[in-house]
């Protein structure tokens, strides 16, 4: 399967990924590239529904082999029903994380077995990579001074200790050295606007869109 046309962002939460994705959309349709955003965990109905137990701040509970477990199975409903049909297609994709973020937060944050990880990220996606992964990379204090100011209420996994973020930011560094062909990392610290200009100048040099 060629993945050339697919691209994943990952960070710790509120590392401003997600604005970044959407902004990265609206430039490559002022190109004419027409990309698919899809999020994780989520993007196809039954992996929303697994979004909303995941995410449910009431599920305190949650035991780490139950979590990674369900962010699995909607992973690897996403792949198998939108990205790789989407993929065959020729279709440009941006995912808003993919199995990077289950390495760093389930492998790396929860203390999970990195091999059990790794295999069962390759079974969720038939070993589908991506091409490219943006690590919108911040300390995981200034992340927590945003989510302080956000004015809105966790969910939870956001409502985790500074701690948990701190082994996850290792994680996503551990990663980013050993895949360094395919990870580009972003200081995310900077202007909205300076961000945004350097990641599409990025893409779309990557695309060959420039």
């Amino acid at each position: 399967m060629d993945n050339t046309r697919f691209i994943s962002f990952e960070g710790i939460d509120f590392c401003g990924k997600s604005t970044q994705v959407r902004l990265l959309i609206d430039a490559l349709h002022e190109r004419g590239i027409h990309a698919h955003l899809l999020r994780e965990p989520g993007g196809t109905e039954i992996s929303e529904k697994v979004r909303e137990i995941l995410l449910n701040k009431s599920h305190q509970a949650m035991h780490p082999r139950a979590e990674i477990l369900l962010y699995s199975a909607a992973r690897a409903q996403l792949v198998h029903e939108k990205l790789l049909p989407m993929l065959a297609s020729g279709e440009y994709i941006i995912a808003d994380r993919f199995f990077d973020s289950t390495t760093a937060y389930q492998g790396f944050g929860r203390g999970l077995d990195l091999s059990f990880v790794n295999q069962l990220n390759h079974f969720a996606t038939s070993g589908l990579v991506p091409h490219k992964t943006f690590l919108l990379s911040i300390s995981p204090e200034e992340a927590a001074r945003r989510r302080k100011s956000a004015g809105r209420a966790n969910d939870r996994l956001e409502s985790e200790h500074i701690s948990f973020y701190r082994q996850i930011e290792q994680g996503y560094r551990q990663l980013a050295e050993d895949f360094s062909g395919r990870f580009i990392t972003i200081p995310g610290a900077g202007s909205v606007e300076n961000i945004a200009g350097e990641i599409k100048r990025q893409v779309f040099k990557i695309w060959n869109l420039e």
